[in-house]
């Protein structure tokens, strides 16, 4: 029984290595721009929708209310420091 649950957590450890490998080596970027000219980003998200909704979050700050703010650009760039990963 103690090897089996050694074998788990040494595949469990692999696992999380992989996968912060994974998100760290790429990262989302967004741009939004309001009605009236605001502007608003994000960038090194691991997530679209979390880069998505910080971009427009930015923008809304510097939106006068009853304006709206929209994304104009979206990319996934490379990431390979690991430093920009969120």
């Amino acid at each position: 029984m103690k090897t089996f649950l050694a074998m788990l957590a040494v595949a469990g450890t692999v696992t999380a290595m992989t996968a912060m490998s994974a998100t760290d080596a790429a990262a989302w970027g967004c741009f939004a721009r309001g009605t009236t000219g605001a502007t608003g980003w994000s960038w090194a998200y691991n997530s679209r929708g979390a880069a998505v909704r910080r971009a427009l979050s930015e923008c809304a700050v510097r939106t006068p209310r009853g304006e709206m703010c929209r994304i104009t650009n979206c990319s996934r760039y490379a990431n390979e420091s690991g430093y920009w990963g969120r």
